[in-house]
């Protein structure tokens, strides 16, 4: 039965792919988490820093909307 094996091979290939995507943003969102917010007794938040998370923003926002382009721009 080759057909049985060609689908358990992508079913098998797409669970590994599932759990990878998944780690990833579990890994983005800790670093999200992990970046200093302002404060008066904390690191100094400069324009380069604002500039790199409304970067980080519009990759996201272009990830989203290849999964879902009804939402685009919400």
């Amino acid at each position: 039965m080759p057909n049985a094996n060609i689908r358990q091979r992508i079913e098998a290939e797409y669970i590994a792919a599932h759990a990878r995507a998944l780690t990833l943003l579990e890994d983005l969102h800790q670093r999200i988490e992990d970046t200093p917010a302002p404060t008066d007794d904390g690191p100094a938040i400069g324009w380069d820093d604002v500039g790199s998370l409304k970067h980080l923003c519009e990759q996201l926002q272009d990830l989203k909307n290849h999964f879902s382009p009804d939402d685009a721009g919400n």
